[in-house]
């Protein structure tokens, strides 16, 4: 009978330790993922908000020459809608720099820019502008890319555009945006 006695004790430790080492899983366990879902869904929405206002910012302080190179090298990611350029109601098509002169004034010791581009509208006019005007004076215009042209003989890529009024322009890929 003492053996019985040892031999019950013996299995209802081995109960006991079973039954010890079984974990709980507690009520909130249940709802941690769907909470850890959220937080990481609102980390990757800050992550998409901050990506997009990156590019913003790039695209707006983007060297107008080295952009139109990376469109010629990729030209399956030309945007499917530009800005163009607009100045007294008519749009710019093309500029070239007429003069500049950048030079520090020995007397004064002063940055001087003397620096002037001629700006080519829709219409074949020109007129000539001090280049902070120019800056200070254009708006944008939204367009939309019909097509895209590529030079046969030196690579460049024009693009063919069209407005919300219809009417249609054909430019340089450094001229837009």
């Amino acid at each position: 009978m003492a053996q019985n006695k040892k031999q019950k004790q013996k299995q209802e430790d081995k109960v006991e330790k079973v039954v010890q080492a079984t974990p709980t899983i507690p009520d909130s366990a249940s709802s941690e993922p769907s909470s850890e879902l959220e937080n990481l869904k609102e980390q990757i929405d800050k992550l998409q908000k901050s990506n997009e206002s990156l590019n913003d910012l790039l695209l707006q302080v983007a060297d107008k020459k080295q952009l139109a190179l990376y469109y010629q090298r990729n030209k399956e990611q030309i945007p499917p809608e530009v800005k163009l350029r607009v100045i007294d109601g008519k749009v710019v098509i093309g500029w070239r720099t007429v003069k500049d002169d950048v030079y520090k004034d020995p007397v004064s010791m002063k940055w001087v820019e003397k620096q002037i581009i001629e700006v080519i509208f829709e219409d074949g006019h020109t007129k000539q502008l001090a280049y902070l005007d120019f800056v200070r004076m254009y708006q944008h215009k939204k367009a939309k890319v019909v097509s895209t042209l590529t030079n046969s003989t030196d690579g460049k890529i024009a693009l063919k555009v069209q407005t919300d009024d219809g009417k249609e322009y054909t430019l340089g890929v450094e001229y837009v945006n």
